[in-house]
């Protein structure tokens, strides 16, 4: 099958609307990079409404054979929670439930979990998320 070659002027317009699409893909790249690029730095902590920066929170509560550890950080702050359901993980605990709520611009994450050999499970938690950010939030 024979395709047949466009015109010399309808193929300049093609290459022309191509790379006018190519230049709005890179326009439109570009302000994204730079969005995340904001969000990177300013990831150090929550933002308030005010607009004054926190650092995330971490409570860890020992009852006996149960652990109950709450996490207040930012929306973009996620990574904190995954790290502590990854350390419980690694120290052989049980995790019974988490649960999340949102308010404002701050996550609350609560994870309830059970350990079965009396390890000292918040050390670990403690040291991980302390090499998170070199700022102290507990």
């Amino acid at each position: 099958m024979q395709e047949l070659a466009l015109p010399l002027p309808d193929q300049v317009d093609d290459a022309i609307n191509y790379i006018k699409g190519l230049e709005t893909n890179l326009k439109l790249a570009k302000e994204r990079k730079e969005s995340l690029m904001g969000n990177k730095r300013s990831r150090g902590g929550c933002s308030s409404s005010s607009g004054n920066i926190k650092l995330p929170k971490i409570e860890i509560h020992e009852m006996g054979p149960t652990l109950q550890v709450i996490v207040t950080c930012g929306v973009d702050d996620h990574f904190i929670f995954c790290e502590i359901m990854r350390i419980l993980h690694e120290e052989n605990v049980e995790v019974i439930s988490t649960n999340y709520s949102l308010a404002g611009h701050s996550l609350l994450h609560t994870v309830h979990a059970q350990v079965y050999i009396h390890i000292h499970t918040c050390k670990p938690i403690y040291r991980a998320c302390s090499g998170i950010d070199t700022h102290t939030w507990f």
